[in-house]
């Protein structure tokens, strides 16, 4: 993990089970279908996801939701979080194998690649924003895998 010790230990850990949870779901059992590829192509949806776990698990903290565009290639763009001055990204591994599955830099690192062109703080009930045809389905799977990531705490 590339880690700053400016960010918070406890927040960072909960990234990692977070993660780590995702990665041990096996792709057939995610309601959400397009979780399935992760890390690839839900960078969007697996943000808002780990925002969730860390607005739940350490009250009071401040996440923003990052959305850039390659600066190379601005049709290709990604989305990440940024809090206490870092950006915490658990889909960047999709681009580059080499990287660690929770990726922590602080600015001007990995992500300099990135022209942000939207920055908005995370809201709690983003997933009110989806239909029924998907809010069921991303509710269940957060669920899961806050409750996976919760047991890795204790074991």
């Amino acid at each position: 993990m590339a880690n700053s010790p400016s960010l918070a230990q406890d927040v960072a850990q909960s990234a990692m089970a977070f993660s780590k949870a995702f990665r041990q779901t096996p792709p057939r059992w995610f309601a959400f279908r397009l979780f399935s590829m992760f890390p690839t192509e839900c960078c969007e949806f697996a943000s808002l996801l780990l925002a969730w776990f860390l607005y739940e698990e350490h009250e009071g903290i401040t996440i923003d939701v990052v959305t850039g565009e390659l600066k190379v290639d601005p049709e290709q763009r990604h989305i990440w979080l940024r809090l206490e001055g870092h950006n915490l990204d658990i889909t960047a591994d999709q681009f580059d194998a080499t990287l660690p599955h929770t990726l922590i830099t602080q600015p001007g690192g990995w992500h300099e690649r990135y022209t942000v062109i939207h920055t908005a703080p995370f809201q709690s009930d983003f997933h009110e924003d989806y239909g029924e045809d998907y809010r069921p389905d991303i509710i269940d799977d957060y669920k899961a895998l806050a409750h996976n990531a919760r047991t890795q705490f204790k074991s």
